[in-house]
């Protein structure tokens, strides 16, 4: 897509409705969104007039055909149709609509009866990256964590692939739902994180209020809501959700580079701690897999932390080039949990 300008002419509405439209276009560039960004952040009314594009643009999208019809009529008539003189501000919004209406074509079509392409975010080994979504959500992601979003008329829906992410939510009618593995949490006005270690699930709320529930039951069996300062696990062995009174600093220390665990599996830890270590860390036998592990973790000292394991693991560390190896050991010395 060619770079997008606007005419002087353009009433700020209408350009936020040529945005509302163009972002909805699953090929639009990196490019294109740095100039929605820019454009954004050039005037304080062009981020109100994307809101009220946004709002009207799901208003438009909720009439029936007939509706939809008599509303393009009104505000882009043939221009034969006669006219009586509209006051100015019924020309910004008629422009802003008419643009979402028309100009959107199909794209409006297609927000109203499914979500829109879904995109995969992702952020690197040891890295965290900052996503901003068109409703004025955001999530932060943890080091090699993937989601995919899927955003549409009904929904906002994101999934988490793998690894770790906090999520601040905007309010809107349409709901916003995180499926982590076994787990969906649906927002109830608030902000949480969310960690996913295979199908092992933990749920944390900062502010306001979560619905957990397992996400192949559409009853609302096994369905908790959660506030803020409360913690649920999924242990995917069990079955069982455990729920625990939380500091909500320690649970979101990741976005201060420090990894916080609560008598978790070994196993688990060992593969959180892979999303930040240089050289990866393997642990092939069962029975230390099972062991737990109650800490914490500075993601800029991991090779430190797995030299102390054997003070108070049975294991054996081994240096190889490209991976640290753990290995059971029948005699060990017992030192102070190591950090």
């Amino acid at each position: 897509m060619s770079a997008v300008t606007f005419a002087p002419a353009h009433s700020i509405e209408h350009a936020a409705a040529e945005w509302w439209a163009r972002l909805r276009d699953p090929t639009l560039p990196e490019q294109a969104l740095g100039q929605w960004t820019a454009w954004l952040e050039a005037d304080p009314r062009h981020a109100a007039a994307f809101e009220r594009a946004c709002a009207l643009a799901e208003d438009a999208a909720a009439l029936r055909g007939d509706q939809r019809a008599d509303l393009i009529a009104r505000f882009a008539p043939p221009a034969s149709a006669p006219r009586r003189a509209p006051s100015r501000r019924f020309l910004a919004l008629a422009a802003g609509l008419a643009a979402v209406v028309v100009l959107g074509g199909g794209l409006l079509l297609a927000y109203r009866h499914g979500p829109d392409a879904p995109r995969a975010y992702a952020s690197e080994r040891a890295g965290h990256r900052d996503i901003d979504l068109p409703d004025g959500s955001s999530i932060e992601l943890g080091g090699a964590t993937s989601i995919t979003a899927h955003y549409g008329h009904d929904i906002r829906a994101i999934d988490l692939d793998a690894g770790e992410a906090f999520f601040r939510v905007a309010h809107a009618e349409r709901p916003f739902v995180v499926t982590a593995g076994p787990l969906r949490i649906r927002d109830l006005g608030t902000a949480f994180n969310v960690r996913r270690t295979g199908d092992r699930v933990t749920v944390a709320v900062t502010e306001g209020r979560v619905r957990v529930s397992p996400s192949a039951d559409d009853s609302d069996g096994g369905t908790v809501e959660l506030g803020a300062g409360r913690e649920v696990s999924f242990d995917p062995e069990t079955q069982a959700m455990r729920i625990l009174d939380i500091d909500p600093a320690v649970a979101t220390a990741w976005r201060e580079n420090r990894l916080e665990f609560v008598n978790e599996p070994l196993a688990s830890v060992l593969d959180n701690v892979n999303r930040y270590s240089k050289r990866p860390i393997r642990m092939d036998d069962p029975v230390l897999s099972r062991l737990t592990f109650t800490g914490t973790v500075q993601v800029d000292t991991i090779d430190s932390w797995v030299a102390a394991l054997p003070r108070v693991f049975p294991v054996r560390v081994d240096t190889y080039a490209d991976h640290l190896q753990l290995t059971r050991q029948t005699s060990m010395a017992r030192g102070p949990t190591p950090r």
